[in-house]
């Protein structure tokens, strides 16, 4: 259940939610017939990201933004829409962020082997 109502902005509508009411909120903009298109992540403070999913919606933006606690699992959302593994395996690599609901999470971006969080990391831990 939505706590909130879409905010219409000059840049596409726009939902806060909670990470509880990402994956029904994902199904509901499948049910729509949205595209999703990306999962932006930023680090907004030593120990907190910001997550925006997004969806296009007949040529509409349509963007759910959340944050969580570094180190919190998302929910994911890749047996909704497939399209979103990239996303999330990318969100992995670079914040060491886990997804509950998937059976694994390989690399995308690093390589084998590497441990993920790399844009966590000071420029003398990086790869």
């Amino acid at each position: 259940m939505m706590t909130q109502e879409w905010r219409h902005r000059a840049d596409g509508d726009w939902l806060p939610a909670s990470l509880g009411e990402i994956r029904s909120i994902a199904q509901s903009m499948l049910e729509s017939g949205a595209r999703f298109l990306a999962l932006v992540v930023t680090q907004t403070g030593t120990d907190e990201l910001r997550l925006v999913w997004n969806w296009d919606l007949k040529s509409k933006l349509f963007s759910v933004e959340s944050t969580a606690a570094l180190n919190t699992p998302l929910p994911s959302i890749v047996d909704i829409y497939y399209g979103a593994d990239w996303a999330e395996r990318e969100t992995r690599d670079y914040y060491a962020v886990t997804f509950e609901g998937r059976a694994s999470t390989p690399p995308l971006m690093l390589r084998e082997g590497d441990p993920p969080g790399l844009l966590l990391r000071s420029e003398g831990d990086r790869p």
